[in-house]
């Protein structure tokens, strides 16, 4: 059990260590995207190549061990060659990780090539969408290092920086814009900056004006983020939008 354990521990830290490294991610170059990665190198985890998806109709013993974050069961079934991107109906052992908030056995899938885009059902969040709306920006850095598509948006036109912008968590909207988030997202409707408003976050709101938010979108019944603010009377992001450029 300890030699397992350090193994996990060993190779969370070189993924962890990708994770701090990884300045191409936002520059908004492509995830993972290295200029010369030596491959014989040992801790470069991110090296490997992710296994093809496989599929089964029941959840499978590796989501069992990743839901319940049992971390020798779940070498012990990457070492005996269980396929770490397998699609059940149900999901995932990456989503099933997330699902069960499992931080540090999300990670380690990650770390031995699961990738975060498998089994989303069309329409459906993201495993990114559902980390950005608890605001958790470890996992949300992961996921993008493993190539997570950060402008997925659902059925609903939702995305993650949409998840991210209602819960009123800054850095992780940062971090997502850091790697390319689409800023003008139109959510049921409505403009990113527009929900923003309407939930009084003046920080929040700074931080995607500057990152290019349309000021002047207008919805199907002409409203616009102006005047939410206005008739909210939220004086303080009136001013913002006006000095910012919104037509009045």
């Amino acid at each position: 059990m300890t030699i397992k354990i350090t193994r996990v521990t060993l190779l969370l830290a070189a993924f962890m260590t990708v994770l701090a490294g990884c300045g191409a991610l936002f520059n908004n170059q492509t995830p993972l995207e290295t200029s010369s990665q030596d491959e014989s190198n040992p801790s470069d985890v991110t090296a490997k190549a992710n296994p093809l998806p496989a599929t089964a109709d029941q959840p499978t013993a590796l989501m069992m061990a990743a839901a319940e974050g049992d971390f020798s069961e779940l070498q012990d079934l990457i070492d005996d060659g269980s396929n770490v991107n397998t699609v059940t109906p149900k999901g995932t052992a990456l989503s099933w990780a997330i699902e069960k908030g499992q931080q540090v056995a999300a990670l380690y899938l990650m770390s031995v090539g699961a990738d975060p885009n498998q089994g989303i059902e069309e329409g459906m969040p993201s495993l990114l969408m559902a980390v950005a709306e608890r605001g958790d920006n470890r996992l949300i850095k992961a996921l993008l290092a493993a190539g997570a598509d950060v402008n997925y948006a659902d059925a609903n036109g939702q995305s993650a920086i949409a998840y991210a912008s209602y819960k009123g968590h800054l850095t992780s909207v940062k971090t997502l814009l850091k790697a390319g988030a689409d800023v003008n997202v139109t959510p049921a409707g409505k403009s990113l900056l527009m929900h923003i408003v309407d939930n009084n976050d003046l920080l929040l709101a700074q931080v995607v004006i500057a990152a290019g938010a349309d000021v002047n979108f207008t919805d199907d019944a002409g409203n616009t983020a102006l005047k939410i603010a206005q008739q909210k009377g939220l004086k303080d992001l009136e001013m913002l939008l006006i000095q910012s450029g919104a037509a009045s």
